[in-house]
């Protein structure tokens, strides 16, 4: 039974016939008593989003290949660091014209920084957006020197595109396991 329901919401995820984030509630509300916290912290990252205490050693420098999340009762979670999640773009401000005004400034260097918001927000932006192609968003702000990052709104689809294929995967993997076929 469990198998069935996981391969529906499985086929319609991979058809891109439900919405992300539902389908990741639906996965965690089946999983959650059948499978050990640990299995399923990056789903529940995943769609409420990263917090700034689960990535501090993002901020360290070199970048780290894995993430220390805190979650659940207060355990400790290592996980892989999700590379599909840091975004392409520019440091800078924009114009009186509306022009982005790209900064040269040394700690701006990285054109590339880490989305830490959830699949939930992440739709709710796509929803406001005709072409994803046209439009830049602004991600992050430098305190600093008041530049703030602005990526196209195509780096959030690709996020959105890894986390389902993402989420698909997990689940033909799950349903193989001996345990969950009864």
């Amino acid at each position: 039974m469990l198998n069935q329901q996981l391969s529906q919401v499985r086929g319609l995820l991979c058809r891109s016939e439900m919405k992300l984030s539902d389908a990741q509630l639906i996965v965690l509300r089946y999983l959650r008593t059948r499978l050990p916290a640990d299995r399923l912290v990056w789903i529940n990252r995943e769609l409420l989003g990263y917090t700034k205490a689960d990535l501090p050693s993002l901020y360290d420098q070199p970048k780290p290949k894995q993430l220390a999340l805190s979650w659940l009762h207060g355990k400790n979670y290592v996980l892989a660091v999700p590379q599909y999640r840091f975004l392409n773009g520019y440091w800078g401000s924009l114009s009186e014209d509306g022009h982005l005004v790209c900064m040269d400034v040394p700690h701006l260097s990285d054109r590339s920084v880490f989305c830490n918001i959830g699949i939930q927000q992440i739709e709710i932006q796509l929803e406001e957006i005709d072409d994803p192609q046209l439009h830049m968003l602004s991600m992050s702000a430098d305190e600093l020197t008041g530049a703030e990052f602005y990526c196209w709104s195509t780096e959030l689809v690709r996020i959105h595109d890894a986390v389902r294929q993402k989420l698909c995967d997990f689940l033909e993997v799950i349903m193989a396991e001996p345990k969950l076929q009864t």
